[in-house]
């Protein structure tokens, strides 16, 4: 997924593209990133042949401004997502009137970002569920929860495993990052303090869980009967889906 970024500040430039960088990995978004220093240059390139699916535009620029670029940018490629950035919100109106993704206003952070991406996830029907936790003095953590593999209490906090990174671990209460993933039908609890996501399963026997990286966990005794229904169940699930694709 192909997203401009446009400032004529490059240092506000090269933050714009750390935090837009640093949220994709945290949503396992597969982001390209495009950087201009003028709306013109930005434009010309779209003029030549670029597809953004998202542009985020400083609306505050010389020579042609941010709405203005937006403005340009709708006619060559009218699917196009806009977003714009600034120090002010004395443009919002015009920059609503362009049905602007989001506003934002600096400094930039990682959480607008991510804010930003989840939106256009959204609009693009590709919405990202995100397993959100708090890691003390008004900070967070997010994992998106297709990516999760498994979360085990460890340390009078949890470790949590995600594909692609190394486990992480979080001053976190195991109960209460159950209950964050209860609705979620694909998390199975396969006793004290040890859940695993479904599709990270290899196999399940009597008593053991295999996961695909290699891992294995135990199942309690109490938890057996209902591991295996759920398992059986989501197999049955994956099952039909594949049947629905097929006929497509």
């Amino acid at each position: 997924m192909l997203i401009f970024i446009c400032d004529d500040d490059r240092q506000e430039l090269k933050a714009m593209e750390a935090h837009l960088a640093k949220a994709a990995a945290e949503l396992s978004a597969d982001v390209e990133i495009a950087a201009y220093t003028s709306g013109e240059s930005l434009v010309k390139a779209v003029e030549e042949g670029a597809c953004p699916a998202l542009a985020v535009l400083d609306i505050y620029m010389e020579g042609m401004n941010g709405v203005e670029t937006g403005c340009s940018l709708r006619r060559l490629h009218p699917d196009v997502f806009v977003a714009f950035l600034t120090a002010s919100r004395d443009f919002a109106v015009d920059a609503f009137e362009l049905d602007a993704l989001h506003y934002m206003v600096k400094p930039v952070t990682t959480d607008m970002f991510c804010a930003l991406l989840t939106r256009l996830m959204a609009r693009m029907n590709r919405s990202v569920q995100v397993l959100e936790l708090p890691i003390g003095r008004g900070e967070k953590v997010r994992f998106p929860i297709e990516k999760i593999n498994r979360i085990i209490s460890k340390n009078r906090g949890v470790e949590i495993s995600v594909q692609g990174r190394s486990s992480t671990w979080l001053p976190c209460l195991f109960r209460e990052v159950e209950a964050k993933l209860h609705d979620e039908p694909d998390f199975l609890h396969l006793g004290r303090g040890c859940m695993v996501n479904l599709n990270s399963v290899r196999n399940i026997d009597y008593d053991l869980c295999y996961l695909k990286d290699g891992e294995s966990f135990l199942i309690s005794r109490r938890e057996r009967s209902k591991v295996q229904n759920c398992y059986s169940d989501f197999l049955f699930r994956k099952m039909n889906a594949a049947k629905e694709n097929s006929q497509w």
